[in-house]
């Protein structure tokens, strides 16, 4: 990964494998429409401009220009119609996490609208409108934070670069900050709000197990909830497809994962009537979302 911006450039290269390589440039003086064809020579300059170098690109298989708008519609949900990934949230390339948050989108909302569908849960409009109340602050971080990558990467103010140095070198020497930038471009560290008083693991996404039946991502593939117990609890009877697991070890904590792999539910005693609950109703009532 080579990226880099001087002067009025900015260039990014990433290795596809196989001596591939994708790259992408802009030139703050030179802006034509997207319409307006393009060819490898501009891309050359570019780069050199922006790193010093072309590192012999040649024989490119595919090239274009592309616009990079920052959008976010107001409401993932209306009525019987939702909106997931780039029909929700349009911003740019930077730290890639387009795919990342598009996909989280359709798992987050996927369990939901089965789980209504097939009458498993207790209040389907709450259920549905928490897709929104989850995932719409998740796409304006997203936004927020590919803008702010961007506008690091064309600073071309010597204070702006300054400032863009110190980040650098606070992310690749600091490891807590290095740590917290890679769950934030991933998507990992994502957490929801959970709602007053609840367990502190409640909306936290949900650590790959190891558990008596297997690992806990192995055990979600099915689309059903998970709820992990110590040895020897009674799984409750639930409204919805459940997989009953348990703690290798002697750990207390029950703990409701819903499929998308997020703690709908955590208690470190047993507490049989709360758990039916959250059966019931199985997502948090959500109003934000923030990283862990």
């Amino acid at each position: 990964l080579t990226v880099s911006g001087g002067g009025d450039s900015f260039a990014f290269i990433v290795p596809f494998g196989d001596g591939w390589y994708r790259v992408m440039g802009w030139d703050r003086t030179h802006q034509p429409a997207d319409s307006d064809p393009v060819e490898l020579d501009e891309m050359r300059e570019i780069a050199r401009r922006a790193l010093g170098t072309d590192y012999g690109m040649h024989d490119a298989r595919w090239i274009s220009r592309f616009h990079s708008d920052e959008r976010q519609v107001p409401a993932y949900r209306t009525g019987r119609v939702f909106l997931a990934g780039d029909a929700a949230h349009v911003h740019s390339p930077a730290g890639g996490q387009g795919m990342n948050t598009g996909l989280q989108d359709a798992a987050n909302l996927s369990w939901k609208l089965a789980a209504v569908l097939r009458g498993h849960t207790s209040d389907p409009e709450a259920l549905l409108d928490s897709y929104h109340a989850e995932r719409h602050p998740v796409g304006t971080r997203v936004l927020r934070s590919s803008g702010a990558i961007v506008r690091l990467a064309m600073a071309h103010t010597p204070l702006q670069r300054a400032v863009r140095t110190a980040a650098a070198t606070m992310l690749s020497g600091v490891r807590p900050a290095s740590d917290k930038l890679i769950g934030m471009v991933s998507g990992i560290s994502i957490a929801y709000r959970a709602p007053r008083g609840a367990h502190p693991l409640t909306s936290k996404r949900a650590p790959d197990l190891s558990l008596r039946e297997g690992r806990l991502h192995q055990l979600l593939r099915d689309g059903a909830f998970v709820l992990v117990t110590p040895a020897g609890a009674a799984a409750p009877a639930s409204p919805a497809p459940l997989v009953h697991a348990h703690w290798q070890g002697e750990r207390d904590t029950t703990l409701l994962v819903r499929p998308d792999g997020y703690i709908a539910w955590a208690s470190d005693h047993a507490d049989p009537a709360a758990l039916r609950t959250a059966l019931a109703r199985p997502a948090p009532a959500a109003t934000t979302a923030r990283a862990r």
